[in-house]
């Protein structure tokens, strides 16, 4: 079933998120790097990573865009892409292939049966693929027993509310930024979920969403010695983006309801409020 979805989705174009958007780029990477213009990738090559890792695995890998960024920046001489989708799997050879990277390997794998070759990489990397993971001990067992000695586990995960974690409270925040936007910013919806004005914040079409998320970060420092957590948020966002009519407004406005979302975010951030995502960087 989770790869049936996984295909649709591919095939359907509906995975262009809320982290796409440009002003919304620049705000997470300040949040993570310090810097608009510095990407996560970017700052954990220049400050973390000791030179190109010779043998890396990717979990999770989707159409492979994490794995062609990686021998793009230079920081890996080979890299293994797993992932449950056929489909994925076939785009992601495909663009290897037509961006020239013959460091690139894919592999069909299913991240709740992981079985790894014990110290074989230096570095396992994983972008928003665990919180699709059910046996999540087991995976993470599997990552931190085939990196090398000397090995890096880099994250880059939804970390909130699992979804049978998921209350109407819990949107509390959402609920009111969302209605300080403009009418024309927020789409129309037939539903009312009891009373409220957005609906609890999983693609319940898809039984491996959001699985186990709020175990992600106890179980990586149980198994592993974290270095570095960057929390980047989405409390607000994630939840609110795809509510959004924004390619109804002109630019301006369009920027304008972007900023008040971002603003409102960091405010809530500041107040010590657990984020939604994180940049994790992690040793054996």
């Amino acid at each position: 079933m989770v790869r049936r979805y996984w295909g649709r989705a591919l095939a359907e174009g509906r995975l262009r998120t809320w982290a796409a958007e440009p002003t919304v780029r620049r705000c997470l990477n300040r949040r993570v790097t310090g810097s608009p213009d510095v990407w996560p990738l970017e700052w954990f090559a220049a400050e973390i990573a000791e030179g190109p890792f010779p043998r890396a695995l990717s979990l999770g890998c989707g159409e492979g865009v994490l794995e062609r960024d990686l021998m793009a920046k230079g920081l890996c001489g080979t890299v293994l892409g797993l992932d449950l989708s056929e489909q994925a799997l076939a785009l992601a050879r495909q663009r290897a292939r037509e961006a020239g990277h013959p460091g690139i390997a894919y592999e069909r794998a299913d991240l709740d049966r992981l079985r790894l070759e014990p110290g074989s990489y230096d570095a396992v990397f994983v972008h928003q693929a665990l919180h699709h993971v059910r046996e999540l001990e087991a995976c993470l067992g599997q990552a931190a027993g085939a990196l090398k000695a000397g090995g890096v586990l880099y994250a880059d995960e939804y970390v909130g509310p699992s979804r049978h974690e998921w209350r109407r409270e819990l949107l509390a925040a959402a609920e009111a930024v969302f209605r300080e936007l403009p009418a024309a910013a927020r789409a129309r919806r037939r539903w009312r979920p009891l009373g409220g004005s957005l609906p609890l914040p999983v693609d319940w079409r898809d039984p491996s969403e959001a699985v186990r998320s709020s175990e992600i970060v106890p179980l990586i420092e149980t198994l592993f010695e974290v270095r570095e957590r960057r929390d980047y948020g989405g409390n607000l966002l994630a939840v609110i983006y795809p509510h959004l009519r924004l390619d109804a407004l002109e630019p301006a406005a369009r920027e304008e309801v972007l900023g008040l979302l971002l603003a409102r975010e960091d405010e809530l951030l500041a107040s010590g409020v657990a984020s939604y995502y994180a940049v994790i960087v992690a040793g054996r």
